[in-house]
């Protein structure tokens, strides 16, 4: 079931993810389809083997609510079950970039417009940017992918140019932005599942991509740590005020 607010992409996929691998094992499994998945579905036709339509659920079909969301990385799901998901999911309809580009994935949006969400999600993001940016060295170019990139120009600029001369900003565009950020071989993200999404396609696209993640997520789950998290990912601590 699919609760009418408060998931996007990056939490039905967590959702498609699930009902794919319970099927594969002999379950078949599908999640409620909603009307803003269309362009989704539109993006990522093989999604649509995954989805049942609200006037096709019947009295006797089992439910599952999704009370807690199937998002913890080697428990609700292994590595193999991801990877097979991907691949016949998402992967079909990406093209890999195969340069040097550095994408920068920040998240801003809600999580810092609106107060519950900040205290929720709000951290340290230019301080962990300098981190990582250290962390990945230099790069031939830097694109940065946001959903504010007025405040991006503003606070990040400085940031990126002390790896790379050649920085470009893609406008904001939900399917574009996920295509750039899963497409590439190098990759810094925030506290997204968006972010986390295009970092385990990038997975399957490149034999060895490089992605960097801060440890937090938010400050509802024990230890404010991501569960989501590739261990193979370099792993960033701190900055989570």
């Amino acid at each position: 079931m699919t609760p009418a607010g408060g998931m996007r992409f990056g939490n039905w996929l967590y959702l498609w993810l699930d009902a794919h691998q319970r099927t594969s094992s002999g379950e078949p499994t599908f999640v409620l389809e909603r009307d803003d998945m269309a362009p989704w579905l539109e993006e990522f036709p093989a999604l649509r083997s995954l989805c049942v339509e609200p006037a096709l659920l019947r009295f006797h079909d089992r439910r599952d609510d999704n009370v807690r969301r199937p998002n913890r990385f080697g428990a609700d799901f292994t590595r193999q079950s991801l990877r097979a998901f991907i691949g016949e999911c998402l992967a079909p309809a990406l093209r890999p970039d195969e340069t040097d580009t550095l994408v920068v994935n920040v998240r801003r949006g809600d999580y810092y417009t609106a107060d519950v969400f900040r205290e929720m999600f709000g951290f340290d993001q230019l301080g962990y940017l300098r981190a990582a940016v250290r962390l990945t060295g230099p790069a031939e170019r830097v694109l940065v992918v946001s959903d504010d990139e007025a405040w991006c120009r503003e606070n990040v600029d400085e940031i990126v140019r002390s790896v790379a001369d050649d920085v470009e900003y893609m406008p904001t565009d939900p399917r574009a932005n996920f295509r750039a950020v899963a497409g590439a071989r190098r990759i810094i993200g925030m506290n997204s599942t968006f972010t986390y999404w295009a970092a385990y396609t990038a997975g399957v696209l490149h034999a060895a991509p490089q992605i960097v993640m801060p440890r937090f997520h938010a400050r509802n789950v024990e230890g404010g740590e991501a569960v989501q998290l590739d261990p193979e990912w370099t792993i960033i601590d701190g900055y989570d005020r």
